[in-house]
């Protein structure tokens, strides 16, 4: 199962990321500006919470 779920969440990943670049093309600088600030603190959030599990 853990290896399942690592699958998981990699093409997980892997869409967010293809989705958030096509997202981006259609966007002006201030609001890339925002999203650019707000997934900094999310992936901060996320690695915090990832490093709680995985211990």
């Amino acid at each position: 199962m853990n290896g399942s779920f690592k699958r998981g969440a990699f093409l997980g990943g892997l869409l967010g990321v293809s989705a958030l670049a096509f997202a981006t093309s259609r966007m002006n600088p201030m609001q890339k500006r925002k999203i650019k600030r707000s997934a900094r603190k999310a992936i901060s959030n996320m690695k915090s919470g990832m490093n709680l599990l995985w211990r």
